[in-house]
């Protein structure tokens, strides 16, 4: 297999500089509207219309159940349309969906716009980030993969302030007008700057892949992979989506709670960046048990804690969990089983995530039994302790990679 660009040289291409700015470009703001600031606008949506914490507890359940149906989407569109098609597909979608949502009236728009949103951010990112970026990198594709998902990350870090900010001014219909424009934007950008690597694989077209992809499911390897990112997303879809509506209830600002979002945006970049940079060093198998470990101890804090200090030990511990959880298992998935089969199952592990889906849609449960969200908040950090030590037993990493 022939990657362009892939010289001895640490030099990154013009064409390799594009492609990692065009794919960040999409997955920081599909990362920035769908997950990170996508519970202030259903806060704001939710006393706007009326609505129960079940019912917009579900709505966000939809988003994740959304990118759990196109997750797998990209490894067939790659084959068909290609993936750099694939992202600019994606992004129209999600401009649609917050097309839907800008004139939402009732439950079913708000579902069929979450559902939108959350296929069109699968589309836009990940999978077929990964693989433009590898078929391109070549040999400088694991650095890159970690400046591509730390620049991802910022769309944590920039999203709920944002969101925040144009909600408080325009009202939620004005922003997700703006997210329509701002999704018109990006597709058009992605269309100029992205081309598919020269890259032909005989197994693609022969049915090999399918095969290759089937025995990396199989393996004990990719269970544990999957059990983590499923836990960690857990902990972080289900804090975006009901964070603003517990610190509010605790007291706090809206405003507050969004600076919160976006600190733990900016430490799920930072530590995304760190652990990219110096993947070399620090064997990113060891780093998982640490990462797992942080979203559960972020968790436990949330629901103890009114304090301004102890709540930005949350919000950094999360983003940091969350974020090197992320980095870790990408770099692992390609580590264990080579650049080919690794960026294919990073659709499968994504599907499988739509099990996260369990947490808001819990926690808004919860809070309608109990009036707040504190048990699901406590029960979700205390359930990653296991999951953290079940990753201490993955195995060396091989030498080769």
């Amino acid at each position: 297999m022939n990657h362009p660009a892939t010289a001895a040289t640490g030099a990154i291409s013009r064409r390799e500089a594009a492609v990692v700015a065009a794919v960040s470009t999409a997955l920081v703001l599909s990362q920035a509207v769908v997950f990170a600031a996508f519970g202030l606008a259903l806060f704001a949506m939710g006393q706007d219309l009326s609505w129960s914490a079940t019912d917009t507890g579900f709505a966000y359940t939809l988003v994740i159940l959304g990118a759990c149906i196109g997750a797998p989407m990209p490894v067939v569109l790659i084959r068909w349309i290609g993936a750099s098609r694939t992202i600019v597909a994606g992004q129209a979608i999600l401009g649609c969906a917050f097309l839907v949502l800008w004139g939402t009236a009732s439950l079913t728009q708000l579902y069929l716009g979450a559902v939108m949103a959350g296929i069109g951010f699968s589309l836009s990112g990940n999978t077929p980030g990964v693989y433009l970026v590898s078929g391109w990198a070549g040999a400088r594709a694991p650095r890159l993969i970690g400046i591509y998902l730390m620049v991802a990350m910022l769309g944590n870090a920039l999203g709920p302030p944002v969101a925040q900010a144009l909600i408080a001014q325009a009202g939620w219909r004005g922003y997700s007008l703006t997210v329509v424009i701002l999704c018109a934007l990006s597709g058009v950008f992605c269309s100029v700057c992205l081309r598919d690597p020269p890259l032909v694989d005989a197994a693609d077209t022969s049915g090999g892949w399918v095969r290759g992809l089937g025995r990396v499911l199989r393996s004990p390897i990719f269970l544990l992979l999957a059990v983590s990112i499923v836990a960690s997303q857990i902990c972080l879809v289900t804090i975006a989506s009901v964070a603003p509506a517990h610190l509010v209830g605790e007291g706090l600002s809206s405003a507050f709670a969004a600076r919160l979002l976006g600190i733990e945006g900016g430490a799920s970049a930072l530590a995304t960046g760190l652990l990219g940079h110096f993947a070399h060093r620090l064997a990113p198998r060891c780093m998982l048990p640490v990462t797992l470990a942080a979203c559960g101890a972020g968790m436990i804090i949330l629901s103890m804690s009114r304090g301004v200090a102890p709540l930005h030990a949350f919000a950094l511990l999360l983003g940091a969990g969350a974020g090197g959880a992320t980095l870790t298992v990408t770099l692992l998935l390609v580590r264990y089983f080579g650049p080919t089969e690794g960026s294919a199952s990073l659709g499968a592990i994504w599907t499988l995530a739509g099990f996260a889906a369990v947490g808001p849609w819990l926690a808004g449960a919860v809070a309608d039994e109990t009036g707040g969200y504190t048990p699901a908040l406590l029960g979700i950090g205390v359930a990653m302790i296991p999951i953290a030590a079940a990753s201490l037993a993955l195995p060396e990493e091989p030498v080769s990679a």
